[in-house]
């Protein structure tokens, strides 16, 4: 399967990174305009619709209008592992079934306390429908992700 990752140090603190990221809020935030994603709705491992943070059970349900140009498609993901220390955390989300442009998603969010700041490392396990293990999609993951560390970059610098 094709894997796509990509680290960035960002020069603030831990915490306040870990504050950023651990919210359903910077997904909408951080992704580049053009995938044209919007949450639809976002449930919690209680069902509540409001989750507080990426725990294990939320599930995010997506819309996506790649460049405005094609109708909406569905997408929705679940919070499947979660790690949290006073210096370290981590959470993953993969694709629900077949309910995404994928035929398997899964995606590694890493941060860690380090001298500089706080290390940012993404790693996106994937696979596109029909495609073998070609690494069709990592121009776009490379693209995403790094609009993503620069943006965090612009908002917590």
């Amino acid at each position: 399967m094709p894997t796509y990752q990509r680290t960035a140090v960002i020069d603030a603190d831990f915490e306040t990174v870990w504050e950023f990221y651990d919210s359903v809020a910077e997904l909408e935030i951080l992704t580049p305009d053009w995938t044209g994603l919007e949450v639809a709705r976002a449930i919690g491992p209680d069902g509540g619709r409001r989750p507080d943070g990426y725990r294990v059970g939320t599930e995010i349900h997506l819309e996506m209008r790649p460049f405005g140009l094609f109708p909406a498609t569905e997408w929705v993901v679940a919070v499947v592992d979660r790690e949290v220390s006073d210096d370290r955390a981590s959470f993953v989300d993969e694709q629900v079934g077949d309910r995404g442009p994928y035929e398997q998603w899964r995606h590694t969010h890493r941060f860690a306390d380090v001298d500089d700041g706080t290390a940012v490392h993404d790693r996106i396990d994937y696979r596109v429908p029909g495609a073998s293990d070609l690494p069709l999609a990592t121009p776009l993951l490379a693209g995403m992700l790094w609009h993503r560390h620069r943006k965090t970059r612009a908002l917590l610098e």
